[in-house]
C-alpha cells in the first residue's frame, strides 16, 4: 500500500496564500490534524517513509510516523516565484497556472515539477513494490503522485484537490 499524506494546515493555508518554497510551520489546527492521522494510522506498519524536506511536512511526518524517514527534495512544493506569499484569488490562480506553463514570473515549470515527482514515484513503484510506503508532501505534489499511481490518465485535471490538508489517500502497491 502507498499512503499519500498531505501536511496539515498552516496559517498561509488558512489565509489562502501561495505557499511554495517558503518554510512555514503547521498551526494548531495542522498539529491537531497530524495527531488525528497518527491515531488513524497507528496500526499500519510502514516499511519506508518519504517526506518533503520543508518544515510543515516534516512536522506532520514526525507526528504521524515514528521511524526512519527519507527527506527527498523531489517532494518539495512547486516553486511559486513572484506569487509566493500573495493571496490565492481566482485571478491570481489563473495567472499562476499560465506562468507555470513556461516558468514565467520566476515559477517552476509544471513539466519539470511533474517530472521530478514522477521520477520519485517510479523509484517507489520499482524498489518498494508490495511494501507499505508512506509519502508526506504538499497539495501540488499530491496531484502529481495521484496522477502517477492512477495510471497517468489522459486529460488528467491537475487543478483538482486530491487530498485535503491533514488527510491521506491510499493506492495499491503490487
Amino acid at each position: 500500500m502507498i499512503c499519500l499524506s498531505r501536511h496539515g494546515q498552516t496559517d498561509w493555508n488558512l489565509f489562502k496564500r501561495f505557499n511554495g518554497c517558503t518554510d512555514v510551520y503547521l498551526n494548531q489546527t495542522g498539529i491537531a490534524q497530524a495527531k488525528l492521522q497518527a491515531e488513524n494510522l497507528r496500526d499500519v506498519r510502514f516499511d519506508m517513509c518519504f517526506c518533503s524536506p520543508q518544515t510543515r511536512a516534516r512536522q506532520f511526518c514526525e507526528i504521524i510516523y515514528n521511524g526512519s524517514v527519507v527527506f527527498d527534495d523531489r517532494l518539495a512544493e512547486i516553486y511559486c516565484g513572484e506569487f509566493e506569499g500573495t493571496e490565492e484569488t481566482a485571478e491570481a490562480m489563473a495567472l499562476f497556472w499560465k506562468a507555470i506553463q513556461s516558468g514565467d514570473k520566476g515559477t517552476e515549470r509544471i513539466d519539470a515539477f511533474i517530472k521530478r515527482n514522477c521520477e520519485l514515484c517510479e523509484i517507489i513503484a520499482e524498489k518498494h513494490k508490495r511494501k507499505n510506503v508512506l509519502i508526506v508532501t504538499h497539495a501540488a505534489n499530491a496531484r502529481i503522485i495521484n496522477y502517477f499511481f492512477t495510471g497517468r490518465p489522459n486529460n488528467y485535471d491537475f487543478s483538482i484537490t486530491v487530498v485535503e490538508k491533514g488527510e491521506f489517500i491510499t493506492f495499491e502497491n503490487s
